[in-house]
């Protein structure tokens, strides 16, 4: 069992080579999932964290929230890479493409739309 959750839990996602659950909620939280150590917290969300996404290749995470942002993360480093800006409300899900160059992001409410990102090759 993972606890440490001060709130209700989104949603979580399993890293590519299943070593470490990302899971969303007042926090983007990761872990360990051999030892349910908690890794860390990735801070800059401003509020709840509805979707978490691992890229293809497990080398960066993306999460949307009810800030309108879509942020995308180093998971080793715990740093922020990049904020998409460009929902006019919450961001309900993100989705990687197989070949981790384009993101997709959906929003909520008076939103109702998917935002397609292009990203560059890592």
């Amino acid at each position: 069992m993972l606890e440490g959750h001060t709130y209700s839990v989104n949603n979580v996602a399993w890293s590519p080579d299943g070593r470490t659950l990302a899971s969303g909620g007042a926090a983007l939280q990761l872990w360990d999932v051999s030892s349910g150590e908690q890794l860390a917290v990735l801070e800059g969300h401003t509020s709840g964290v509805y979707s978490v996404a691992w890229s293809p290749d497990g080398r960066t995470l993306a999460s949307g929230s009810t800030d309108r942002t879509v942020r995308l993360w180093d998971p080793a480093s715990g740093e922020q890479l990049v904020m998409l800006e460009g929902h006019a409300s919450w961001v309900r899900s993100v989705a990687w493409s197989p070949d981790g160059r384009m993101l997709a992001s959906g929003g909520g409410w008076s939103d109702d739309m998917i935002r397609l990102w292009g990203l560059p090759h890592n």
